[in-house]
């Protein structure tokens, strides 16, 4: 990153603005008195519970979660099934939401949550369709990552309320998505953040990040052809942050005055 100021514009901002979660396990009163709650139950996290025990944990859950009016941010260490992901999209007042792991393949039932506003899907094994998404309309951050079986990425483009996007693979693989172009991203004119790390393009388009003119920081670790990034930065008249700023690509180094 370069200077505070551009962390205003910065959608993953790292521990210092993550939100102040109760951490939890098992279930206690004190989860209708908070607004931000992290669930805890992958089996790494239960030692010594048996398959049983968590299971009767996870359906205590599903009963309690749609009635939890009070919680805004929610956080879920969790293998997501399908009934576990329908039960959270009944909880009305979410504005933050971010899954862990998934193998839910219909998050239809997410265009219910009206007050989202920033979305992290990490890690759904199986969705092949996020088409859903454009429901969600007052969505401003979203980051989709190791989702490889997403079929319609494209579809992202007619969302152009975002100020941050994130799509990425599998940074610790490592394996990189591969979008096959940035041009139906060309819509996004109030995007700030574009974050690609784990991720290439197939048609090299990155030209197209000249049509999102709001764009301030842009992350990408695949070396883009060097006349193209010197066009871009160039031309990009508010593109100032980002690994694509920052990172000298030909000599492998960051730039002189640059601190990550």
């Amino acid at each position: 990153m370069t200077t505070d100021r551009y962390k205003l514009h910065q959608f993953y901002q790292g521990k210092e603005t993550e939100p102040n979660y109760l951490n939890v396990q098992d279930f206690t009163d004190e989860v209708y008195k908070v607004t931000e709650l992290q669930i805890v139950t992958l089996a790494m996290d239960l030692p010594g519970k048996t398959l049983k025990q968590r299971q009767e944990i996870e359906a205590k859950w599903m009963s309690v979660l749609p009635t939890l009016d009070n919680v805004k941010v929610l956080s879920v260490r969790h293998r997501v099934k399908q009934d576990f992901f329908d039960a959270i999209c009944k909880m009305k007042n979410l504005e933050r939401l971010m899954f862990w792991t998934s193998t839910v393949e219909d998050i239809s039932n997410i265009k219910n949550l009206t007050k989202l506003k920033n979305l992290k899907l990490w890690s759904f094994s199986r969705l092949k369709d996020i088409s859903p998404l454009l429901s969600l309309k007052r969505l401003i951050i979203l980051s989709i990552d190791n989702c490889f079986k997403v079929e319609n990425y494209d579809i992202v483009g007619k969302m152009i309320q975002l100020i941050g996007l994130e799509l990425c693979g599998n940074t610790f693989a490592p394996k990189n998505l591969r979008l096959n172009s940035l041009k139906p991203f060309e819509t996004l004119k109030k995007l700030k953040h574009l974050d690609l790390s784990s991720a290439s393009v197939i048609d090299n388009s990155y030209e197209s990040l000249l049509k999102m003119t709001s764009l301030e920081r842009f992350d990408i670790t695949v070396n883009i052809p060097k006349a193209t990034r010197e066009l871009i930065k160039t031309k990009h008249k508010n593109l100032k942050a980002g690994f694509f700023m920052d990172w000298d690509f030909d000599n492998k180094k960051i730039y002189e005055g640059k601190h990550w």
